[in-house]
């Protein structure tokens, strides 16, 4: 990366005010020369919120047609296309797959969430939708909804505004393309507005294993995170009323669509790792004439912001509130409650070692290749120059020294644990360790990017002897982390697979040494990161449509009963995959997977309530043919997040629950279908309905 080009500075109208300054006469005429306009929110530091030159916007521009194009398109990152594979139906078996291999390790995305979403959809958008859940799952779900709450899920707006397969598109364009402008605008004011630094580290996060891995599901909290900085150093530092205005609500906004995104194991350390960011850059950039400059109209500003807050959240928990009491009262997730120290799922380096894994091969104790993402760390790298600058400056960057203590403190929690108390108070309870992993990771990358940029500002001479330690230090770290991998793997890694990755970085760590210099540095170095998360870009398929789905034989005739009987409830006996379809058409399936559990359809299926605890939970339900002559239902767990129910499909009870349809994985035994009339034979999975 290029070193920033020094240009005068030209802040956007809309967010710096100008004031006229009287210039010295003019030496041949002695009349007072024309009044120069001054930035007035620049101080004689050359301190600036960001910088929108023509690059940025350029930059803004391309990203903005790439979301309308893509969108417009169809296209998205979905792995929906192993649908072809999963219940085959005769047709092309690539059938909207473009590029890249649909992974079934993703099965949260093509099995769960896109059924969720598309059963939304058809119907309607409701509040309660038994077939996702009791009370109202979709409002404590990150689903589309017709709620207030929908306003603050922005990827999901696509659906109320285009073609189903456009929306669809629209939820993982905005999530990606939206994150890229929200985190270069980030480190534009981290970063003193580096242009080329900003864009790098933008999609080194985005696109690190640990996020797209994970098809992005960090996004929707990182995005409106990097907004709401981005807006509270505006108010900050504001100097205008447009300023405060405009920031002001995209503070209200970012806030609410941050905290309505309910997911604490990720919320709670990104919230954490804001609040870091701020005091530290507001730490590093305490400039008095910015900061208290209108101080009664920034302190109204935020009065306003927190008031209007307070009534979002006040609507938004009123009609929740049934809803967030029952999850928070579940088995599983609503009960558990961590103290942390059982470590990485892989460890602190594994992700050097990210070229010798796939979806396929991978350690076995390192569960599997989502589990073990997370991003690339230099931190200790970064500890030790740091100690090293202070020693030969007698200086330290407020900034990251408060994103370093973040990677201490999170480091000890995933690692060492804290003690109960300790754990409930900072809510860290509810961040599992395997999960607090992945913002633990971006707070290492905005640690790497941050010393980055400051470094390169700040060469220092160290005599030989330091500089050697410090190597050795170094090289000692790296082949400490190469031992770790071999030993951690339990032999999948090989001693020389791990030459090139542990030379490769090692080069890299020793580059960020601040006395080591050389033309074109961090360039070099950005280089060498983007040249490895690159790959990940071809974690998730190119895909386009829905068509995997809704053009699917079982899917096209589920819909085509549920319009003759759209109030008839349906279940599938066996197969946990056709029941994730049949979730797709929008039909009130009793089997399938429940974001909330349903109680009033569980207490008629077990009346003394004597198996709660096997389904008062979130849970992959599969439900199986039992007949004993006595309508007995059987209930067990078969995971932490999963249950199976045994019935009589011609039991009363289902009578009582309006089951109508049933979805057979296999041809059913005349027991079973003594009530039941066929009216669908597709290959080897049978449709049939109640004689009545």
């Amino acid at each position: 990366m290029s070193k920033k080009k020094k240009v005068p500075v030209t802040p956007p109208s809309t967010l710096l005010r100008t004031t006229a300054q009287p210039s010295k006469p003019d030496v041949l005429t002695g009349r007072p020369a024309v009044a120069v306009e001054q930035p007035a929110e620049v101080t004689p530091q050359g301190f600036e919120l960001i910088r929108f030159d023509k690059r940025l916007k350029w930059f803004l521009g391309v990203c903005f047609g790439l979301f309308v194009l893509l969108t417009l398109a169809k296209i998205h990152y979905s792995s929906i296309p192993y649908w072809n594979q999963v219940i085959p139906d005769g047709s092309d078996p690539k059938r909207g797959l473009l590029s890249g291999k649909p992974l079934p390790i993703r099965i949260d995305e093509w099995g769960v969430s896109t059924p969720f979403i598309l059963s939304q959809v058809q119907n309607d958008f409701p509040l309660e939708n038994p077939a996702l859940g009791g009370e109202r799952p979709a409002l404590v779900g990150y689903y589309p909804v017709k709620h207030l709450v929908s306003f603050f899920r922005p990827d999901y707006w696509g659906f109320f505004l285009l073609s189903p397969e456009q929306g669809y598109a629209w939820w993982w364009q905005f999530k990606v393309i939206g994150s890229l402008v929200a985190l270069t605008l980030l480190l534009m004011l981290l970063t003193r507005n580096n242009f080329w630094l900003s864009i790098f580290g933008a999609f080194w996060l985005v696109f690190s294993s640990g996020v797209a891995r994970w098809s992005f599901y960090l996004l929707p909290n990182l995005m409106p995170g990097a907004l709401l900085l981005v807006a509270s150093i505006y108010l900050f530092y504001g100097r205008s009323l447009k300023t405060l205005l405009v920031n002001g609500l995209l503070f209200v906004w970012a806030f609410a669509t941050f905290a309505l995104a309910l997911y604490p194991p990720y919320q709670i350390p990104l919230g954490y790792l804001l609040i870091f960011l701020l005091v530290g850059f507001v730490g590093r950039e305490f400039h008095r004439d910015w900061l208290f400059d209108k101080l009664t109209l920034k302190l109204l500003t935020f009065g306003l912001a927190f008031a209007a807050l307070g009534a979002i959240f006040y609507a938004y928990y009123s009609d929740a509130k049934a809803s967030i009491d029952v999850m928070s009262h579940t088995v599983y997730p609503g009960q558990r409650s961590e103290t942390g120290g059982t470590g990485f799922i892989a460890n602190w380096f594994s992700e050097y070692y990210g070229w010798l894994v796939d979806d396929v091969h991978f350690p076995k104790e390192w569960l599997n290749i989502c589990e073990l993402s997370h991003f690339i760390t230099f931190a200790p790298v970064i500890f030790l120059s740091l100690v090293l600058l202070f020693v030969y400056t007698r200086k330290a960057d407020p900034l990251l020294l408060a994103v370093s203590l973040f990677v201490l403190i999170f480091w000890a929690w995933i690692e060492v644990g804290f003690p109960d108390w300790l754990a409930k108070i900072t809510l860290l309870n509810m961040s599992p360790t395997r999960r607090a992993q992945v913002p633990f990771g971006v707070g290492n990358v905005f640690l790497t990017l941050l010393y980055v940029d400051y470094v390169r500002k700040r060469p220092i001479k160290v005599s030989g002897t330091v500089s050697v330690l410090a190597i050795a230090g170094v090289i000692g770290l790296m082949i400490y982390a190469a031992i770790l991998n071999l030993n951690d793997s339990n032999g999948f890694f090989k001693a020389h697979q791990v030459f090139l990755p542990t030379l490769f970085f090692t080069a890299l760590a020793i580059s960020l040494l601040p006395f080591v210099r050389f033309p074109y540095q961090t360039a070099v170095f950005g280089l060498a990161i983007f040249l490895f998360v690159v790959p990940n870009m071809k974690a998730n398929p190119l895909s386009k449509g829905l068509a995997p789905i809704t053009d699917n034989t079982l899917y096209k005739n589920v819909r085509e009963l549920n319009e003759q009987e759209p109030k008839a409830r349906w279940v599938v006996i066996g197969s946990q995959y056709i029941t994730y379809m049949v979730a797709a058409t929008g039909v009130n399936q009793l089997s399938g997977v429940k974001n909330l559990p349903d109680f009033k359809t569980m207490r008629v299926l077990d009346p003394a309530a004597k198996r709660d605890s096997a389904y008062n939970r979130y849970a992959h339900t599969i439900y199986y043919t039992y007949i004993d002559g006595r309508d007995t239902t059987i209930i067990n767990n078969t995971f932490e997040d999963g249950y199976a129910v045994g019935v009589d499909p011609c039991s009363p009870k289902l009578k009582q629950l309006n089951v109508k349809y049933f979805v057979f994985d296999r041809q059913p035994q005349p027991a079973e279908t003594r009530c039941l009339r066929q009216v669908k034979k597709l290959g080897s999975i049978e449709i049939y309905r109640t004689n009545d």
